[in-house]
Order: C-alpha cells, then sequence, then structure tokens
C-alpha cells in the first residue's frame, strides 16, 4: 500500500510541474477562463486541483495554426460537420518524387552502389 501513496503522490508532483510550466510557457492571448497570473496563482496555491482545472478549463483547446496557415476568415465559424472532405485534398506535384524509391536518380545511385560493376 506505500507504493500506491507514492505513485499517487509522483503522480500529482508530475501533473503539478507538467501544468506549471505549460501555464507559464502558454501565451497570454490563448488562456481561456482566467488571465494568465491568476492561473499561475492557482496552480501554486492548489497543486492538485489547480492542475487539473488548468487542464481542463484554462489550456487553449488546440495548437494555434502558424500565421498563414490557418483557416480563412469566413471558415471561423464552421464546424466539423461542415467541413468537405475534398477542402483537405492537396494536388499531388508530379514533377517531384514521394520518397527517395520514387526517384530515378536515387534508384541508380543505389544499383551503382551494390553493383560498382555494371
Amino acid at each position: 500500500m506505500l507504493w500506491l501513496g507514492g505513485l499517487i503522490t509522483f503522480a500529482t508532483i508530475v501533473l503539478w510541474v507538467y501544468a506549471f510550466f505549460d501555464a507559464m510557457t502558454t501565451p497570454k492571448q490563448e488562456i481561456r477562463n482566467l488571465p494568465k497570473i491568476l492561473w499561475m496563482v492557482v496552480i501554486v496555491l492548489f497543486p492538485a486541483v489547480g492542475a487539473v482545472l488548468w487542464m481542463l478549463l484554462g489550456r487553449p483547446y488546440g495548437p494555434m495554426a502558424a500565421q498563414g496557415d490557418g483557416p480563412a476568415q469566413s471558415d471561423l465559424g464552421r464546424s466539423a460537420d461542415d467541413l468537405d472532405p475534398s477542402d483537405f485534398a492537396r494536388p499531388s506535384d508530379p514533377s517531384r518524387p514521394l520518397g527517395p524509391d520514387d526517384d530515378p536518380e536515387f534508384l541508380r545511385n543505389i544499383n551503382r552502389r551494390i553493383d560498382p560493376d555494371e
């Protein structure tokens, strides 16, 4: 039973450290429900409860897209049900090989390495 208490203590410390550093490194404009400094105070004063509250109520919803890679302004109000799978299909670029095994020059180079006499 002692190992169970140690395991719970260890898990609580790991969760607290993760939540603290996650809150510290999250940009303030992405944090939900409370200001960043208040989240830091809640996490420090109430380690287990504050960390869980941060995970559920304070963290951003998902990874933010890099500038220029995000959805168009008109797509911001759309839900996943409104999206069409063809929105995500990119046309393939036939001028560029997909992988090394599709590149004829790479294959010739491999053949020369395997059998240099040919």
